[in-house]
């Protein structure tokens, strides 16, 4: 539908993996990246058809012979693409890309190998010879809903997208463009939302959508579970999972349910591999780099804020609502600001971006810090939060443990840099975001800390 600016970073030349929920936009992003070729085949591993093809004890070399000639199609060497869409449900897949590629590093013979891909939507013990680091045999990107820049030509508004491109953001655009991120923030990034949204321009008729998403993470959870009774507990546990977005949860009886932490445990893990959230672990330390401390409790980030909107009944209040900040304590903006920080970081690294947030260690401390950021050699404190910077007691507390001065602090103003103090004395520098350039942090601090330092 439209383009989606992790296919800039795909390699021609390197063999990867695209992991992703189901739903985000996959399969449609590697068939536009096969246009770069003279040809692709495309395999459905979720096919019994296609599967079979791998059942056979033979050399890598036959079984590739054996795809040319099933699919109709010639073996162009480097400009053929061969995509295992789904890899996750066929090991012998997994085993033979593995083969494949190694023999494919021998010298002389790239040019006269294809190109493999795989597309996967829940991550497997067994895909762990492919995208092992330490063996290079695949890259990792992953695909996340739409971010607001991707949403941002659904409007049709191609002088926004140029602003929000702008470092700093032009003035005359800020109120244009949060109105666009509270839209954004209310719909969320998922494909099909965005695809019903831009026929339409209502809201009407999303409903089945949001309905039919949800069904289809219940419909995969057999493939991230052990039987029948840890596929329902993982059902109960992602149905009650949306009112907690951006918030500490305990284990032990989540959601009212009478499971105890290593049950409901096993359950998030199992959501956590099919990509539809991640449990956001807290450090201590005002330095890098990070040790996310596990006896502390986490904090869920959810795929997708349309999602949680959804599904929490509180599309209402934030469609009415000028600051995001105000509604549910801030719960849906550090939801949306997460989920931006994670799509932009998946533009620059090949692995999975885990965020993560800072609390004090200390018992029965409330000190919270919503995310950090590292920067360089500096681990910059986020806060996603209103008022004046006096009252963020929790940043204070950071910035005197921290070995800098720089803070960023995102909310619905406009963009500025204050000077300040915190409650022991320390002064530092404050860079106020509009919560729409929450995806362009990396692209302000270089010249933000420039400035501060004069």
């Amino acid at each position: 539908m439209y383009q989606r600016l992790l296919n800039i970073n795909l390699s021609r030349s390197r063999p990867f993996c695209l992991f992703g929920a189901r739903g985000v936009g996959k399969t449609t992003m590697i068939r536009d990246f096969a246009g770069k070729f003279s040809n692709s085949i495309h395999l459905d591993l979720d096919t019994a058809v296609d599967r079979a093809i791998f059942n056979f004890n033979v050399s890598a070399e036959e079984t590739l012979r054996a795809i040319s000639f099933l699919k109709g199609k010639d073996i162009r060497g480097s400009g053929t693409l061969i995509v295992l869409d789904e890899i996750c449900k066929c090991p012998e897949a997994v085993r033979w890309a593995a083969t494949l590629m190694e023999e494919r590093t021998t010298a002389g013979t790239e040019a006269r190998r294809p190109l493999v891909v795989a597309i996967s939507s829940i991550q497997t013990q067994e895909m762990s010879i492919l995208i092992n680091p330490e063996n290079g045999i695949m890259q990792q990107h992953h695909l996340f809903p739409f971010s607001f820049e991707e949403f941002l030509p659904v409007m049709d508004d191609p002088a926004a997208l140029e602003a929000f491109r702008e470092v700093p953001v032009p003035y005359y655009a800020y109120e244009k463009l949060l109105n666009y991120f509270h839209l954004y923030s209310l719909i969320g990034g998922m494909p099909e939302i965005m695809g019903q949204y831009a026929a339409n321009r209502h809201l009407t008729g999303l409903k089945h959508i949001y309905e039919k998403i949800e069904k289809r993470f219940i419909d995969c959870l057999p493939d991230v579970t052990a039987g029948t009774k840890s596929r329902d507990l993982a059902a109960e546990v992602l149905q009650n999972t949306y009112p907690y977005a951006a918030t500490r949860i305990s284990l032990n009886r989540f959601g009212n349910l009478e499971k105890g932490s290593r049950e409901i445990g096993q359950a998030f893990r199992a959501l956590e591999r099919a990509f539809f959230l991640q449990m956001i672990l807290p450090v201590t330390s005002a330095t890098l780099p990070l040790a996310p401390d596990t006896s502390k409790f986490a904090r869920l980030q959810m795929l997708d804020t349309g999602l949680v909107n959804y599904f929490s009944g509180i599309q209402k209040p934030l469609f009415q609502s000028h600051d995001m900040n105000a509604i549910f304590e801030g719960q849906i903006a550090r939801q949306v600001v997460g989920q931006e920080i994670l799509a932009a970081e998946s533009q620059e690294t090949n692995n999975g971006k885990q965020l993560n947030f800072w609390t004090r260690n200390k018992s029965q401390s409330t000190a919270e810090v919503d995310f950090v950021f590292p920067y360089n050699d500096l681990l910059i404190p986020v806060v996603v939060r209103s008022g004046e910077p006096g009252r963020l007691r929790s940043l204070h507390q950071f910035l005197d443990a921290a070995p800098h001065a720089y803070a960023v602090r995102l909310y619905a103003g406009k963009l500025a840099i204050q000077q300040t103090r915190t409650i022991s004395g320390k002064k530092f520098f404050l860079l106020n975001l509009p919560y729409f350039l929450a995806g362009k942090i990396k692209d302000h601090l270089k010249g933000f800390i420039r400035l501060a330092n004069g």
